[in-house]
């Protein structure tokens, strides 16, 4: 026991302390000294960093670092982050949560904001005319948002879908084809959409749906936290300076191809998910859907999970393995992740969603959702 606590001393950062969750599980824990090291230097002070800076909010914080970590879109030479879309109402801390990772993790961080006239060009980058050496007109490339290595995609669904079409490519393959000349990026994605505001707003497309990893909603603030938020705000300094980078950028990219290949996930597990994917594009299995079918007059639910959403799933449950000191998936892992990778890949009928809100009793169609789709997990899973 003392030879295990003092090799785990060295990879704790004194400015951020050991992973409490560590402390209860690590008599049990198979994880390896890099695995360790890993959680102990950049996962776990990435997540207390966004917990410092944000009040509350510990289901998005967590799955904002689950998102960096795990392995969402793979091309043949390229394996993307799980990008993560935050539906809330405004002041739960979304665009000052997405600023937080190139602090801590280096990199660059760009912001596109939706807008009804973009153009594809306003993110991919543009040419512009200018003089060389020899005072020659010549074209210069221009990089636009899409070359940074966090995009916050601020207020996505303003922007017009011939906009919206220039970022499948960036956040689904890792590359920016423009003017001809493809060029690699590898961004983090953090799209944010305001569920309040819905004038010259347009639906986010579902081939761009199906790239995000997550989609998450924020919690209500209790009269204590309310309190916790006017605190922080008045020693901004002292928050921001708590913040330290702990890595450089390359380093997030090792450890998402670590736990990618490191993390074993077997047959049966592989099975139940494969399973539950095809029932959820099939929902007349679902008994507790029948029931709202019967009331509605119709089908409630349209499409379920893709086959990039199963590969996100997979993804998502790795990394979670990883948070909790594994080296491999159990089903509790796969199930835990599930509902927010459901949240915006489950396509419900037009309509369907506020009439079960009414049915149901609920405030709106987020928390419907959550509701419906949670029945649904226990059922088929």
């Amino acid at each position: 026991m003392i030879a295990i606590q003092h090799q785990v001393s060295e990879f704790i950062d004194p400015d951020f302390g050991p992973d409490p969750y560590f402390a209860k599980i690590h008599k049990s824990s198979p994880a390896g000294d890099q695995h360790i090291e890993y959680m102990f230097r950049i996962v776990w002070p990435l997540l207390a960093s966004y917990r410092r800076v944000l009040v509350a909010q510990r289901a998005m914080t967590t799955y904002t670092v689950l998102g960096q970590i795990a392995a969402g879109d793979r091309d043949l030479d390229y394996l993307g982050a799980g990008h993560i879309l935050y539906t809330d109402y405004p002041g739960k801390g979304k665009t000052l949560l997405a600023k937080v990772p190139a602090i801590v993790l280096g990199g660059r961080f760009s912001r596109f904001q939706g807008a009804n006239d973009n153009q594809p060009s306003d993110f991919t980058g543009n040419r512009i005319i200018d003089i060389d050496e020899d005072g020659k007109r010549c074209f210069r490339f221009v990089p636009g948002p899409a070359f940074a290595d966090y995009i916050l995609m601020d207020e996505a669904n303003r922007n017009s879908p011939r906009a919206l079409s220039g970022v499948l490519e960036a956040f689904g393959e890792g590359t920016v084809t423009n003017f001809g000349e493809t060029r690699r990026v590898r961004p983090y994605g953090l799209f944010t959409m305001n569920p309040v505001e819905t004038e010259d707003t347009n639906p986010l497309p579902e081939a761009l749906l199906d790239r995000i990893m997550f989609k998450m909603t924020g919690e209500w603030f209790t009269a204590n936290q309310f309190a916790e938020i006017l605190d922080r705000t008045d020693n901004y300094k002292e928050i921001r300076g708590s913040l330290k980078q702990v890595c450089g950028i390359e380093t997030i990219y090792e450890i998402r191809e670590f736990f990618h290949s490191m993390i074993h996930i077997d047959s049966d597990i592989r099975q139940r998910m494969g399973h539950f994917a095809e029932v959820s594009n099939d929902p007349h299995r679902f008994g507790y859907l029948q029931i709202f079918e019967k009331m509605f007059g119709g089908p409630v639910i349209t499409s379920g999970l893709s086959g990039r959403g199963v590969v996100h799933w997979e993804g998502a449950a790795r990394a979670m393995a990883a948070m909790r000191y594994r080296d491999y998936v159990r089903r509790e892992d796969a199930q835990k992740v599930l509902l927010p990778i459901l949240r915006h890949r489950i396509i419900f009928k037009a309509g369907a969603l506020v009439f079960l809100m009414h049915d149901l009793g609920l405030r709106d169609t987020l928390e419907t959702t959550d509701v419906i789709l949670a029945r649904l997990i226990r059922e088929a899973w």
